[in-house]
């Protein structure tokens, strides 16, 4: 599920950029949370598996409050970049690919994790 959990978030991006109408705001809201109820579930379960159980507490902090530092800053930078002439659209357009971007490395991260877990199923593939 790794590499999928971006794919609805970006498409969602990239709908509020072109799509202007308030169909369009219907599929960004859908898009959104589908990609919100993959993350809920998703990384759950994900730190777990990939650091074990011994330091989740410290992990699962670490990972919260950069999701909260995020989401503060995120306004401010678009709002400066309004003011610089970047508008929102194009902001969404550059967000979307972003999205896919990391989609793609999140992809290539979890064949790495699958391969540090089970290095002969992965290996005759």
């Amino acid at each position: 599920m790794l590499p999928v959990l971006l794919l609805p978030l970006g498409l969602s991006c990239c709908a509020l950029a072109y799509i202007g109408d308030d169909a369009g705001l219907f599929l960004v809201m859908f898009l959104l949370g589908i990609s919100y109820g993959i993350s809920s579930t998703l990384f759950g379960a994900l730190w777990p598996e990939t650091y074990g159980g011994t330091h989740l507490g410290a992990i699962r902090s670490v990972t919260v409050s950069a999701a909260v530092l995020s989401t503060a800053a995120g306004p401010g930078l678009t709002g400066t970049l309004i003011d610089a002439g970047v508008d929102l659209p194009e902001q969404m357009v550059f967000l979307g690919g972003y999205c896919l971007v990391v989609a793609v490395l999140m992809f290539i991260a979890s064949r790495v994790l699958s391969a540090r877990r089970h290095p002969v199923a992965v290996a005759s593939q």
